[in-house]
């Protein structure tokens, strides 16, 4: 008869600690949904309602038509799509060229590559902002999609290093010697083999500019081209604050990244485990 284990103490604990971070974790979010349900004198009622007896839907009706949210969505959309397009296609190349080729200089450029993620955002947006008015693209899409793959540059190209690193050259040389040039056995061998990795690389690109708030608040003046995150910040007045409606505007702008991550999560898993730097 097979002899069934049961958890010792320590792991009793460490499952009590885990759970315990699940629900602390997962507490924001459940607070952000129970707000958008409510009423506004459900809102500021004492002691706190945890969960409405009477959800309504009030929150995001207005959300819908007060705050114009398809078309905010739709900004935060292309940029973020674009952003993340862009910034995959230079780090996809930059990757390769550092995992596969020896060259003078490639440990101070890896270095640099590195070294650019120390330095907070805000110290780019003078010069940036001086940039994107001398060339006239204050206000633009392009403007915001070539801030998000700036930043995000540095770390794609980061990571795919390492997951390239993880596959075999062997390919790469089959695939030569079967007739196909560098570029080829790239993106007909080497991009196949990467898929998790591109994948969870792809999500963060795409996290890091849906969520970006400070270089649109600098480079956007016109509220036909605001994203959803100024476009939430606006609904907070400065004598009063619906915050059902902040939250309903929160649930809605947060269901993207989390269909998203949700949808990639076997890849993202896979490539953040093969991603990893080996020595």
């Amino acid at each position: 008869m097979k002899r069934i284990r049961t958890p010792n103490l320590s792991q009793k604990a460490l499952h009590v600690v885990l759970a315990a971070a699940a629900v602390v974790s997962f507490f924001p979010l459940f607070w952000m949904v129970s707000t958008s349900l409510k009423t506004t004198s459900a809102v500021f009622s004492s002691p706190p309602v945890w969960w409405p007896l009477a959800p309504t839907a009030a929150a995001y009706i207005d959300v819908a038509t007060k705050l114009n949210f398809p078309l905010y969505f739709w900004n935060t959309l292309v940029v973020s799509l674009l952003s993340t397009v862009l910034s995959m296609a230079f780090a996809i190349l930059a990757a390769y060229g550092f995992s596969r080729f020896r060259f003078r200089g490639r440990g101070l450029a890896m270095t640099f590559i590195l070294g650019t993620q120390m330095f907070p955002l805000i110290l780019l947006i003078i010069p940036y902002f001086t940039i994107m008015q001398r060339l006239g693209l204050v206000n633009t899409d392009l403007a915001l999609v070539v801030a998000y793959s700036s930043f995000s540059l540095p770390f794609c190209t980061w990571v795919l290093i390492g997951f390239f690193d993880s596959i075999p050259r062997e390919l790469d040389e089959a695939a030569l010697v079967d007739g196909c040039s560098r570029t080829g056995a790239l993106f007909r061998v080497v991009l196949r083999t990467a898929l998790p990795g591109l994948g969870a690389t792809s999500v963060f690109a795409f996290m890091n500019a849906w969520n970006q708030y400070l270089f649109p608040l600098v480079i956007t003046t016109s509220w036909r081209k605001y994203t959803l995150p100024l476009a939430i910040a606006s609904l907070m007045g400065q004598t009063r604050f619906e915050w059902n409606d902040v939250m309903a505007a929160s649930v809605l702008a947060a269901l993207p990244p989390l269909v998203l991550f949700l949808f990639f999560q076997k890849y993202f898993i896979q490539g953040l485990a093969a991603g990893a730097v080996k020595e």
